[in-house]
């Protein structure tokens, strides 16, 4: 086996830099914008002393989800204290196929427990009540909870984990923003609670090209990454005919457009060139996003027919889980 070298050559560097750079900045698209108020409304109502609402934002993967999740609690990290750690805007990530141990633990591993793992379910939930204001949590974010839901369980829905969760948000006096793909909707129809105390639903809906509305805001998108990645100097990414390419490549998602064109970014800088070019696309598509997209399954190659990638195996092709799923929703 050959190591890997650590002689990283200044070249080599700058080109890492570069990306590190694009990567580092956020577009504010609408709906980005709007999740982001409807986490700051509900933030700000309950620190005004009304009763805490809570917020559900849905949307397919690489819509945008996280992303909200991370640029709000960057503006609030943890604060050490003389006696202890204040956690304003507390995140925790529902991992697949969930416990109830596992979560209550995941919530006190997130606020510094040395000893999640310790105790009884129900001294693990206890601890996860009195922790959050002991350590001052003014918003607590679980993100990926379509996984409470069960689906890849033999019963889907109501369960010990649902269950759990609403117990939990029953007791804690702080909001909450709930997150997921779009058929973790499904935990209102189990929480009638959770239903009283939503401050709403918020879609995260991927681009379209249906029509020129829907393209142009596609374009705006692709305008600003095409900035990003050339230095501020757009070659036209979203002009013609690569605005379909780009759609069908991505499905109209922006975390795959940041992949996707980040990716070909990358080719350019390591082949000196000065913009990117239709086969750094195409080759940025395979490895980036999806390894068998090849000839006719690379909407950047010639044979391509011009189609989205939706089909039984493909990219975006509904699975199995997910029909379930939306079903039972």
């Amino acid at each position: 086996m050959i190591p890997l070298t650590t002689d990283m050559g200044a070249g080599t560097v700058d080109v890492y830099d570069a990306i590190k750079a694009v990567e580092m900045q956020r577009l504010l698209f609408p709906a980005f914008e709007q999740a982001y108020q409807r986490i700051i409304r509900i933030h700000k109502m309950a620190l005004a002393g009304n009763h805490p609402r809570h917020l559900m934002i849905l949307g397919p993967s690489g819509s945008g989800k996280s992303s909200v999740l991370e640029e709000y609690v960057r503006y609030f990290p943890a604060v050490e204290e003389t006696e202890f750690r204040r956690i304003p805007v507390l995140r925790v990530e529902i991992k697949s196929s969930p416990t109830v141990r596992s979560v209550a633990e995941d919530i006190l591993r997130a606020m510094g427990d040395q000893m999640a793992y310790r105790g009884t379910v129900n001294e693990k939930t206890d601890r996860v009540i009195s922790s959050l204001p002991k350590h001052q949590v003014e918003l607590l974010m679980l993100d990926e909870v379509q996984h409470l839901l069960g689906a890849n369980k033999r019963s889907f829905g109501s369960n010990n984990e649902t269950e759990w969760l609403k117990t939990l948000l029953n007791q804690i006096k702080i909001p909450a923003v709930l997150t997921g793909l779009q058929y973790a909707q499904a935990l209102l129809s189990t929480n009638e609670q959770l239903r009283r105390r939503l401050d709403g639903v918020c879609n995260l809906t991927p681009f379209s090209v249906e029509n020129e509305d829907a393209a142009a805001d596609f374009a705006g998108v692709i305008s600003w990454f095409d900035s990003e990645i050339h230095n501020g100097q757009p070659i036209g990414l979203h002009e013609g005919e690569m605005l379909k390419q780009l759609f069908y490549a991505t499905n109209g998602l922006i975390g795959y457009l940041s992949k996707l064109l980040i990716g070909a970014m990358e080719i350019r800088l390591e082949h000196g060139q000065k913009r990117i070019e239709h086969w750094m696309l195409e080759q940025s598509f395979s490895q980036n996003l999806w390894a068998e997209g090849v000839r006719e399954l690379n909407p950047f190659h010639k044979k391509f027919v011009d189609r989205q990638l939706n089909k039984a195996n493909e990219l975006f092709a509904p699975t199995v889980f997910s029909s379930m799923a939306t079903s039972a929703a």
